[in-house]
């Protein structure tokens, strides 16, 4: 009982050690990859470019990733019996590396198949399961049938939790799942009848605030943005005139409770801003064209909460996860 208990531990103490030689590799060969695309301004501009750059890192980092196996190999007894010699030790740290190598790129190659946003959204996850790859194939080496057995049945428990990570990584998510893990506050999402000849065009909005884009062919577009009072620190006087830093700024009533702000410079160009503050919100609409001031007019005039369809647009943008 008293060798079980020792051989069990020793088992225990080798995966774990593993495990952790499993993270530091695969962030080696992640990190070795990004130098080795990005060094020297070199993007790949094919698949076989860029697969030769993988398998580049892939050999390069064989020999140590290989090496620091073989020292774990050689440090945990009596476990597992075909690395007690060198040449042993040597097979058992390939067959390791190779799985774990492998596992990884599975991996990586899964995520980004079905990635959205143009980037892995799991990365961070990344590591960790290189590990835990690297540690179920030298848990594959333990004497014994239910030993293997248990690997195996760990190896599809890690499969199919990584691919459910994936799926729910790259799902589109509901409105109401986007909004709370964002903290959106749902009272500043507020938006305007679009004027005649304008359509809404893009919707954005994060914990401090809101904004909606309206578009118009062959004309300059108008931003609405809505956020709470005091969220804006720029200097004010009692209007609520920002201060002038370093341009002319112009402040006249609008009439309905507007207030109209004119940016000017010294190259003669001029924008706008069209401000309604009502129920502790303050709503901005802004261009850069006179001709859009009705418009502006028509979307303040209008405001109400902005429903589902409206914002479906959310749910494409990043999430947190």
């Amino acid at each position: 009982m008293v060798a079980d208990n020792a051989t069990r531990r020793s088992a225990a103490a080798r995966l774990a050690s593993v495990f952790v030689a499993g993270c530091l590799l695969t962030v080696l060969q992640v990190q070795a990859v990004l130098v080795a695309v990005f060094a020297g301004g070199f993007e790949p501009r094919t698949c076989g470019e860029a697969a030769g750059v993988v398998g580049g890192v892939l050999v390069v980092t064989a020999v140590p990733g290989t090496a620091l196996l073989v020292v774990l190999g050689a440090a945990f007894r009596p476990f597992p019996p075909s690395a007690r010699d060198r040449r042993g030790r040597w097979l058992w740290a390939a067959g390791v590396h190779v799985f774990g190598t492998v596992c990884v790129i599975g991996a990586v190659a899964a995520a980004l198949a079905t990635r959205r946003q143009g980037g892995l959204e799991v990365d961070h996850l990344l590591f960790p399961f290189g590990g835990a790859c690297h540690a179920l194939a030298a848990a594959f080496s333990l004497p014994g049938a239910r030993a293997r057995t248990a690997s195996l049945a760990a190896a599809a428990v890690l499969a199919g939790g990584w691919s459910y990570v994936v799926w729910d990584a790259n799902r589109t998510p509901s409105l109401g799942e986007w909004i709370a893990a964002n903290g959106v506050d749902r009272a500043l999402l507020r938006v305007g009848d679009p004027p005649p000849g304008y359509a809404l065009d893009g919707v954005g909005a994060g914990e401090d605030g809101f904004g909606a884009s309206y578009a118009r062919p062959g004309a300059a577009g108008l931003h609405l943005s809505v956020e709470r009072a005091g969220h804006d620190t720029r200097r004010t006087d009692r209007r609520g005139c920002p201060v002038p830093l370093g341009e002319t700024v112009r402040c006249a009533d609008d009439g309905g409770g507007r207030l109209l702000v004119r940016y000017g410079h010294e190259d003669g160009l001029e924008r706008w801003e069209l401000v309604l503050r009502r129920d502790g919100l303050v709503h901005t609409v802004a261009g850069d064209s006179s001709a859009g001031l009705p418009a502006a007019r028509h979307v303040l005039s209008t405001l109400r909460p902005a429903t589902d369809a409206e914002l479906a647009g959310l749910v494409e943008l990043p999430m947190r996860r």
